[in-house]
């Protein structure tokens, strides 16, 4: 299996594979050759975070020099090696353009800082090795301002139950996000590591035809103590960098 692996990953970055893809070859070898192409795309998918492990050094690198850009040596501490070991080891398989990197580096370079290092808690690096990018850029959007939401409900008499939820308003930064739909998703994830928090500031029922019809509500998202604090660690005051 070792070996096959091996042999997947030379055909993956092959030249005679990109000469397949990118030539007007005659059909009978693009059937003989379909098993081969194909089993190419998938290796590529599976192998690429494998190959971004291997460039791990540069980027390791680029880490160290923000490092001492940021700390004086005087000031470097070792940091917990739970906490490094976390950091590292998840490191290897992002790249530079991720969020969650610069998450990580945050950490890393709070965690080695004498003057910050009473910010950081070990169990932040397993919680940013749980996020997405979006859930990254959500922390940090809450961090400058909590997300204020309105929706409006009908009551169901029979059922006893308000239903048809609709958002009339909401400052969800969602145009921010690669995966816009799976905002629920991000919202229920975060909320069960303990980050955010979703309360009904206020509600008001709504009437039609002498009786209520259904319930408006004015809620916000923020970011619990808890949350505020993992932030503060984790998320660079800046925000997010792109590296080109």
């Amino acid at each position: 299996m070792k070996e096959e692996l091996e042999i997947v990953e030379k055909l993956s970055n092959s030249k005679v594979v990109e000469k397949i893809y990118d030539d007007g070859l005659s059909s009978p070898l693009v059937e003989v050759s379909k098993i081969g192409t194909d089993l190419v795309k998938s290796a590529r998918l599976i192998l690429a975070p494998l190959q971004l492990a291997a460039s791990f050094q540069d980027r390791f690198e680029f880490f160290l020099k923000n490092l001492n850009k940021r700390v004086v040596k005087e000031d470097q501490v070792q940091p917990p090696a739970e906490l490094t070991s976390v950091c590292i080891e998840r490191m290897k398989y992002i790249d530079l353009n991720n969020p969650l990197w610069d998450m990580f580096e945050e950490l890393l370079i709070k965690a080695m800082d004498k003057n910050s290092i009473s910010q950081v808690h070990p169990s932040f690096a397993q919680i940013i090795g749980q996020l997405s990018p979006d859930e990254a850029l959500l922390m940090y959007e809450l961090s400058k301002g909590d997300f204020e939401v309105t929706d409006q409900m009908d009551l169901n008499y029979q059922g006893n139950r308000f239903e048809n939820r609709r958002v009339l308003s909401s400052t969800i930064p969602k145009d921010k996000l690669a995966n816009p739909d799976a905002f629920e998703i991000y919202y229920a994830h975060l909320e069960s590591l303990s980050l955010i928090t979703w309360p009904v500031i206020n509600e008001t029922p709504v009437h039609g035809g002498g009786r209520q019809t259904g319930t408006k509500r004015n809620s916000r998202i923020l970011l619990s103590d808890f949350g505020k604090l993992f932030v503060a660690a984790c998320i660079p005051e800046s925000g997010f960098n792109k590296i080109s």
